[in-house]
């Protein structure tokens, strides 16, 4: 696989910006004041690590994976998912580490041993929890989505891969599944597959998405759009509205070097996504550190980097292994205002 420079990078995305009809090019983090500062959560990780976390609709919890490598003897996979609540719910958030419970490992019902198990979302309800999972079942992998329900005594079911709809293709990778809700239209669930585009095409990482009818998820349709389609190398797209405001965040990975933030907007008038695109200003790219999630609603977004570690290992390494992430946040608003102070769009 080509490994792009941060320029080479870059220029790419510029080029592409301007074949999809974008009003302007890429704006760097080198070009806009750094007026966005994540602010770390103080989530008690033990410096074990916390990575792509999902923020449940009530802020009281956080679920996460954590890699082994790191040293957390629970972890029986490269990767497990574990949960941390808050002891003070109605406190400020996110309040102190004291506010929030140690990490607690899901138990053997979702996590799998000897697989990656990462990138949960949780419904808004708080009763479905989806995931990636490498663990080895018909028709899936080899990494595939997967969901487990919580019970009434407050356990976990068994987990299941997601059957029907081409969520899951044997041989295929599957990974990052989320909603994308955009005004005026249908609720659909959008994931990442690397796939072939067509009949003897060759694999490529595409954004599809799907939707359920009577419960039966219907046949995933790749997300065709000019602007999503320029930027290469997409591991996680996110879309959020506030205040008629619609921001899309794209995650972009370079397979070994870095994960990194590129914000792009929604037009309601052509239905299409716009630029241009701007880099988030804490990007760093030599630290790996994106893959965010918005709370349902909107009022936050989370995710996790390693900014305070240093270079370090990058998820999706050599057997499944990861660096030392810690959690961040910003609220949204703030989010969506500096990408629109930037783009000169809004």
């Amino acid at each position: 696989m080509s490994k792009l420079s941060r320029r080479s990078f870059l220029e790419s995305l510029a080029v592409a910006a301007a074949a999809a009809g974008s009003p302007s090019l890429v704006v760097s983090s080198a070009q806009a004041a750094a007026s966005l500062i994540p602010r770390k959560l103080p989530v008690p990780t033990d410096n074990l690590g916390a990575y792509e976390p999902t923020l449940s609709a009530d802020g009281n919890t956080i679920y996460f994976a954590r890699f082994a490598n790191i040293g957390d003897k629970r972890v029986k996979g490269p990767s497990d998912i574990f949960v941390v609540n808050r002891i003070k719910p109605g406190a400020e958030w996110p309040g102190a580490a004291e506010d929030w419970s140690p990490p607690e490992r899901l138990p053997d019902t979702v996590n799998a041993d000897n697989a990656i198990d990462q990138e949960p979302w949780i419904t808004p309800d708080g009763k479905t929890l989806y995931f990636m999972s490498s663990r080895k079942a018909e028709g899936v992998g080899p990494n595939g989505i997967w969901f487990t329900q919580k019970q009434a005594d407050g356990g976990w079911s068994q987990a299941q891969p997601v059957r029907g709809g081409d969520v899951n293709i044997a041989d295929l990778v599957s990974h990052c599944f989320f909603p994308i809700e955009i005004p005026g239209e249908p609720t659909r669930f959008n994931f990442v597959g690397i796939r072939p585009r067509g009949p003897g095409a060759p694999p490529s990482a595409d954004i599809y998405f799907t939707h359920q009818v009577d419960g039966v998820w219907q046949k995933a349709e790749r997300y065709a759009d000019r602007l999503l389609d320029s930027i290469a190398n997409k591991c996680r797209f996110n879309t959020v509205t506030k205040d008629g405001f619609t921001l899309g965040v794209v995650s972009v990975h370079d397979f070994g070097k870095f994960h990194t933030l590129l914000f792009v907007h929604y037009d309601p008038n052509s239905k299409q996504w716009k630029g241009p695109i701007v880099e988030a200003p804490f990007n760093d790219w030599s630290i790996d550190g994106a893959c965010p999630h918005f709370q349902a609603g909107g009022d936050r977004m989370i995710w996790a980097a390693g900014y305070d570690h240093g270079p370090d290992l990058i998820s999706g390494s050599t057997g499944g292994a990861g660096g030392n992430y810690d959690l961040f946040w910003l609220p949204t608003s703030e989010v969506i205002a500096y990408y629109k102070a930037r783009a000169g769009v809004g």
